[in-house]
């Protein structure tokens, strides 16, 4: 169940991170809620993984996955172009945490 935590946690960072991009100056106040909202669901999800999980490899994994999910966005979504070393480099981070999940 960890497992299940940390993955919706750094989904939902993925969900506050985007909302970021829709703020314009603190102009729109929904995304605003949607961060505050977002990163409080986040931030308890990733504590309670951390009761199973040990902090180092729960952080990493919460935070690799904000990392990539978010650079998939701005690929897909917001049509953000990424260099070929970007990609190898993500794709490492994405090694990364694998690798801590089969380790444990």
């Amino acid at each position: 169940m960890a497992w299940i935590f940390l993955l919706i946690a750094g989904l939902e960072e993925v969900v506050s991170v985007i909302a970021m991009k829709y703020i314009d100056g603190l102009k729109h106040k929904k995304p605003i809620f949607v961060i505050v909202i977002g990163f409080c669901i986040s931030f308890y999800l990733l504590s309670q993984a951390m009761q199973e999980i040990p902090a180092g490899v729960a952080y990493a994994v919460w935070s690799g996955i904000g990392t990539i999910g978010i650079s998939m966005v701005g690929i897909l979504r917001f049509k953000e172009k990424m260099s070929a070393q970007q990609v190898a480099f993500l794709s490492l981070i994405l090694l990364g945490v694998c690798g801590l999940q089969l380790s444990i």
